[in-house]
C-alpha cells in the first residue's frame, strides 16, 4: 500500500489547482545515465526546457496604494525557459536558467479598470538543489533559487480604451526556498512540499500616479507544491507541478542529461 501513498494526493490535489516551478527535489539523482558522460564520473550536465502559466499569482498591493484604492484583481505570468544544470555526484545541482517571460496585471481604482500587458522580455535565475538524505524509496531534498525579469508595457488601458503615452515599465524579483518529500513508484517519482517566497513587481512610469510606481507582494508567502516526474533513470526525464495556496499555475517541463 505504501507504494502508492501519493496517489490519491495528486488526483486530489490537481483538481484544486496548478502551480510555479519548484522541482522534484530528487531531481539530482533521477537521470542516472546520460548520452556521453559515465555515471561513474563525479560531475556531470543536464539541459531542460519548462512551460509555466499562471492564471493568477495571487499578489495584492502594498498598504499605502491600498489606502490610495488601487485593488489588485489578478496577475497573469508566462514563460518559455531553459536551463543548463551541474550536478555533482548525483546530489547536488547548481543551475542557471533564461527564457522568455511576460506579466499582464489587472487592477482597480474605484470605477476606473486598467488592464496591461508586458513584451515578452527575459527572466534570468539562478539557484541550486540539495539531496540531504535517501531512505527506501523516499528522498528529501530542498531547493533554492532567486529569479529577476526586467521589461517594458506592450499596452495600458483603461475600461478597455488604450492609453497612448504608455511608458510603464516592470521589475519581478523573488527568491524561494523549498523542502519537498519525493517517493519511487517504478518508473515515477511523485513529490510533495511546501515552498517559501518573497516576491516584489514594481510597476514604474505610471502616468495616473505622482510618486510614477507601483508596488505589489505576495498575499501569502508560504505555499504548497507537488507534481510528479517520470524517468526510466537513463538520459531523458518528464515533469508536471502544481503549487498551491499561493498561486494558481502549473509547469510542464522536459530534462536531458549528458
Amino acid at each position: 500500500m505504501k507504494k502508492f501513498l501519493f496517489l490519491p494526493l495528486l488526483f486530489f490535489s490537481f483538481n484544486l489547482g496548478f502551480s510555479a516551478p519548484n522541482g522534484n527535489p530528487a531531481l539530482p539523482a533521477i537521470i542516472e545515465e546520460g548520452f556521453f558522460i559515465p555515471d561513474t564520473k563525479w560531475l556531470n550536465f543536464r539541459f531542460d526546457y519548462q512551460n509555466y502559466t499562471s492564471s493568477d499569482l495571487m499578489m495584492e498591493f502594498w498598504d499605502v496604494f491600498q489606502e490610495m484604492g488601487y485593488v489588485l484583481r489578478k496577475i497573469k505570468a508566462f514563460s518559455n525557459t531553459g536551463s543548463i544544470t551541474l550536478n555533482f555526484k548525483e546530489r547536488l545541482d547548481i543551475y542557471f536558467e533564461m527564457g522568455s517571460c511576460r506579466i499582464e496585471p489587472e487592477f482597480r481604482r474605484g470605477s476606473s479598470l486598467y488592464i496591461s500587458k508586458s513584451e515578452n522580455d527575459f527572466l534570468y535565475r539562478i539557484g541550486s538543489k540539495l539531496i540531504f538524505f535517501e531512505m527506501m524509496d523516499f528522498t528529501l531534498g530542498a531547493d533554492v533559487k532567486y529569479s529577476l525579469f526586467y521589461a517594458p508595457a506592450s499596452y495600458l488601458t483603461l475600461n478597455d480604451a488604450p492609453i497612448n503615452e504608455n511608458n510603464l515599465n516592470f521589475k519581478l524579483k523573488e527568491w524561494q526556498l523549498g523542502l519537498g518529500l519525493a517517493q519511487k513508484i517504478s518508473i515515477l517519482r511523485p513529490y510533495l512540499g511546501v515552498v517559501y517566497k518573497d516576491t516584489q513587481v514594481r510597476i514604474k512610469n505610471v502616468p495616473f500616479l505622482q510618486n510614477n510606481s507601483l508596488k505589489i507582494g505576495f498575499l501569502k508567502k508560504a505555499g504548497t507544491f507537488l507534481g510528479t516526474s517520470m524517468s526510466m533513470g537513463s538520459f531523458i526525464m518528464l515533469n508536471i507541478e502544481a503549487r498551491l495556496v499561493n498561486e494558481r499555475s502549473y509547469t510542464f517541463s522536459g530534462e536531458i542529461r549528458f
